[in-house]
């Protein structure tokens, strides 16, 4: 799903509210827009407000690496803008209380038909006890859109005026991920943070800069991605891109800067269509050419 996320900006907590649930902060003059600052812009495979919490404390989820805040905490704030999947399926764990009772454990729901069914198996394998039905036909999501204040347990939906809060750090960008389209987000020109953005999960990165169009635009890319195994993101004249890439600016003496508005619209609506490319497909594209000037 598309998300947002806000954290309280401490040089602009000047209320002391930084980590307090939802109640302390209304007693100490309520959730003030402007005193938030955006960490994060872009996708995460969640399927609830729960699961965008465990993805920012652990980290172990693909292309979160823009991520500029600290793990996800009481006062901070989702937005959740839209692309929420439908669940596809829900188990029911069962365990036995006793030799003539049974009563329901965990429920689990998944969103992903492949992974249903490998807990079904797995659960018939390991003589797991469950209850299994598909909701497919049902469109059942477990959140909806709009703003989440993150409280000491559970979430509680606010109004939230997003225009008020400060951006994020860096040069404005257009992300663009495999399966994905564009997203709008901010990255700091430095080494750390470039590499950051075109790994996988925070691993060091060969960055790569291609120049395919006919203005200071350029692609800003993995070098190693076919190499490592990154699923091919978008076809571009004779080549395929894996992994994520940006579309950012040189700004002619060495650095990067920001995409203006035009450009903005112009690369979103030229990748604004995801493309379906295989593994073999992405392999392919992978190797050298050698001319001859004899």
């Amino acid at each position: 799903m598309k998300v947002n996320i806000y954290q309280l900006d401490g040089e602009k907590d000047k209320n002391r509210v930084k980590f307090c649930g939802y109640e302390e902060t209304e007693k100490h003059g309520g959730v003030i827009p402007e005193n938030y600052k955006c960490v994060f812009h872009g996708y995460v495979n969640a399927k609830d407000l729960d699961d965008i919490y465990a993805i920012f404390n652990i980290f172990g989820e693909s292309y979160t690496t823009t991520f500029q805040g600290h793990s996800l905490s009481v006062s901070d704030i989702v937005e959740i803008e839209g692309d929420i999947p439908e669940i596809y399926g829900k188990i029911d764990y069962l365990y036995r209380a006793n030799d003539f009772e049974t009563k329901v454990g965990e429920t689990r729901y998944f969103t992903n038909p492949d992974a249903y069914e490998a807990e079904i198996q797995e659960s018939r394998y390991c003589g797991r006890p469950i209850q299994a039905e598909i909701l497919e036909d049902q469109h059942i999501k477990l959140t909806e859109t709009g703003c989440f204040f993150c409280d000491n347990v559970g979430w509680k939906k606010i109004d939230f005026d997003t225009v008020q809060t400060a951006e994020m750090d860096g040069v404005r960008m257009l992300m663009i991920l495999p399966h994905r389209p564009p997203v709008v987000t901010y990255v700091k020109d430095n080494l750390h943070d470039l590499q950051m953005a075109v790994s996988d999960h925070g691993e060091e990165a060969l960055i790569e800069y291609t120049y395919p169009f006919d203005d200071d635009c350029m692609v800003l890319g993995n070098e190693e991605a076919k190499l490592n195994g990154m699923e091919g993101n978008r076809r571009l004249y004779s080549s395929i891109y894996a992994g994520p890439i940006y579309i950012t600016r040189d700004d002619g003496v060495g650095g990067l800067c920001s995409l203006t508005d035009e450009q903005v619209q112009q690369y979103s609506e030229m990748f604004a269509e995801p493309h379906d490319i295989s593994d073999e497909e992405t392999q392919a594209d992978y190797g050298f050419t050698f001319f001859n000037w004899n």
